[in-house]
């Protein structure tokens, strides 16, 4: 058994570095596909035993993924471990996942992929697993349960053998950024496979580039850069159309759009910035328009 960490970078800070040193002793390879980063963003990782693909240019994080699964399969990786740069994985992450797919197949499971319980020390919240109902997704937690099925499951920690790539195709390269695994592992579920969350398999994910406080709620909520919510939206739209998107998948997607719409517009700084940038990917989400962002 051989597992390839893959981890997309574009404009790491040092963190780089602790992430990559917390899966040395885990996994047999790493490999970090980078961007197109400053050059002085991969020195902390210089003298570490891993392989670096720099590229040229920004191709986006679904393309980045495909070019470290196609290098994970000539390193002969019998799984492939997807992480993003400023995910934290614990000493026993990878163990756990697969002991927990091991585990899952010996029921007659056909297992798709599997993900670790994720942190945000940022919002003070460990996220549950989701699970599509009748009239959308509901979260689902583990209790004491060893691991839970579920619909979908982030990139960042989820570990995959290469023999379901094969069979569910690589990450869709034309989203470029955002839904990417939202979009596979509903591919993932159409074509048969199951998802499953391993509830003691754990690591630390800041979901967003911040974090904003819900105006009298107390909760905090992910904050991401305005130009995000572009693809958010318009990789939505793209989505809508494929035949694996069910509709559970797409009654709550309506209503996650509309909720960022009005709370991003009326709350969070600059609202006008996030209002151009989420009816820009609306109107290219209906028109089709997939790849970069076009300035």
């Amino acid at each position: 058994m051989i597992v390839v960490a893959v981890i997309v970078s574009y404009q790491p800070t040092d963190f780089l570095r602790t992430e990559a040193k917390a899966l040395g002793g885990q996994v047999q390879h790493i490999v970090v596909v980078d961007n197109a980063s400053e050059a002085a963003r991969l020195k902390s990782v210089e003298d570490l035993p891993i392989e670096v693909i720099r590229l040229p240019m920004n191709v986006g994080i679904a393309a980045a993924h495909n070019i470290g699964i196609q290098r994970a399969r000539k390193l002969g990786a019998t799984h492939v471990l997807l992480m993003d740069q400023d995910s934290l994985p614990e000493r026993d992450m990878v163990a756990r996942l697969l002991a927990a797919e091991r585990a899952l197949e010996e029921q007659g499971n056909k297992v798709g992929a599997v993900g670790p319980v994720y942190h945000d020390p940022r919002v003070g919240k460990s996220w549950p697993f989701f699970r599509m109902s009748r009239f959308g997704v509901r979260p689902h937690a583990c209790g004491d349960a060893p691991y839970v099925r579920c619909d979908f499951l982030i990139s960042s920690g989820t570990l995959i053998r290469v023999d379901v790539i094969d069979s569910v195709g690589l990450m869709k390269d034309a989203y470029f950024l955002e839904h990417v695994d939202t979009e596979w592992s509903l591919r993932a579920r159409f074509v048969g496979y199951s998802l499953y969350g391993v509830c003691r398999a754990r690591m630390d994910h800041h979901l967003g580039d911040t974090a904003v406080s819900v105006p009298l709620s107390g909760r905090r909520v992910q904050l991401y850069q305005p130009y995000r919510y572009y693809y958010l939206f318009r990789n939505a739209l793209l989505l809508w159309r494929e035949k694996h998107a069910s509709l559970p998948w797409k009654i709550n997607e309506v209503k996650r759009l509309v909720y960022r719409l009005v709370f991003f517009t009326l709350f969070v700084e600059p609202r006008l910035q996030r209002l151009k940038f989420m009816l820009l990917g609306l109107w290219d989400g209906l028109l089709g328009r997939s790849g970069p962002l076009q300035a």
